[in-house]
């Protein structure tokens, strides 16, 4: 019994905590400094349309490091290129497949002094084009995960901000991150034009 009491209060700090997270994101994209939309997007926002929260799609992975990775060219939206490697491949288990996803670092000149690195995971999935973004959704991390086993929310992903925007320039999803499953968790495709 004290056990399952454990758990409802987990949850309930788990849907607490994505509250918070959703509406920070929705509120980031009413303030006209960081937002993606146009001034009249902007009047027109109710907030983004998500999938229900769901602890399924948070998941532990098991991080695979590319040691010595040599810097690639991704693609673009705008058919320009940035440059990037593969940090590592991470291992995991959804909808009962085993599933891989690439990690990546943006190649800079330099980091700024105090700004921590982005791990960057762009994926494409059976919703895509469909109930999501036809150019894919993104997670990242702010700084490199210790270790080897990362957690991995999905109830995280998000939009590009092409997808508000044709001005932004988004990285395109590589094809080793192009998964067969349908992940119904984070953002919807943005529908307010």
């Amino acid at each position: 019994m004290l056990w399952c009491q454990s758990c409802l209060a987990q949850e309930k700090d788990y849907q607490a905590e994505m509250e918070a997270y959703r509406a920070d994101q929705n509120a980031e994209f009413l303030d006209p400094q960081k937002s993606p939309l146009s001034n009249e997007q902007m009047k027109a926002f109710k907030g983004h349309d998500f999938y229900p929260v769901d602890e399924r799609y948070r998941v532990e992975a098991r991080f695979e490091a590319t040691h010595d990775a040599k810097p690639f060219l991704l693609k673009t939206s705008k058919n320009g290129t940035q440059l990037y490697k593969r940090l590592g491949i991470l291992h995991f288990e959804l909808e009962g497949e085993k599933q891989t996803l690439e990690a990546y670092l943006q190649v800079r000149r330099f980091l700024p002094q105090g700004q921590k690195e982005i791990v960057f995971l762009p994926l494409i999935d059976a919703t895509t084009g469909e109930e999501t973004y036809g150019a894919g959704r993104y997670l990242h991390y702010e700084g490199v995960p210790e270790g080897e086993t990362w957690v991995i929310d999905f109830n995280k992903l998000y939009n590009p901000y092409c997808a508000y925007n044709e001005r932004y320039e988004c990285p395109v999803v590589p094809a080793p991150n192009h998964l067969s499953i349908a992940i119904r968790a984070g953002v919807k495709d943005y529908k307010g034009g």
